[in-house]
């Protein structure tokens, strides 16, 4: 299934960002940078209060992060970064994101490609079929919460 992940409805999951004076730039406007802090701040929640819930331990690192810039956001003001599984594979699963500013306006939306991690070898791994079972069902649902 594709998702447009700058339409806010695809997304069950999000957090509440206040934006700072620190993540201005020198030209006035929220650095891309606090972008990307603001996502994981949502991908991060997602994956633990979501994703790991009631699963055996596994481990995901990031493999690639794709993120296209769509408007500026200005201090002072607020964000909603979302976060959802869109993909999920034998080794990895990708996350959607999307960040938008205080009058619902998309700013920016990111890929996520997450890689299960075996910790002894430091390579990926196969998910085991109860991850990748969760993983398959939060993909195919239309809010990335529903299983």
């Amino acid at each position: 299934m594709a998702f447009d992940l700058a339409v806010r409805g695809i997304y069950g999951f999000s957090t509440s960002e206040n934006l700072r004076f620190a993540d201005v730039d020198a030209n006035g406007h929220v650095n891309n940078g606090a972008f990307i802090e603001l996502l994981e701040n949502a991908r991060v929640s997602y994956l633990r209060q979501i994703v790991r819930t009631g699963l055996p331990r596994f481990r995901l690192v990031i493999g690639r992060i794709e993120a296209d810039f769509k408007r500026q956001m200005f201090y002072p003001g607020t964000a909603t970064a979302c976060a959802r599984l869109i993909e999920a594979h034998e080794r990895k699963c990708v996350i959607g994101q999307g960040l938008f500013d205080g009058d619902g306006n998309c700013t920016a939306v990111q890929r996520v490609i997450m890689v299960s991690l075996n910790e002894e070898t430091h390579r990926s791994t196969p998910f085991e079929p109860a991850v990748r079972a969760l993983l398959d069902r939060l993909a195919a649902s239309q809010d990335g919460l529903s299983t």
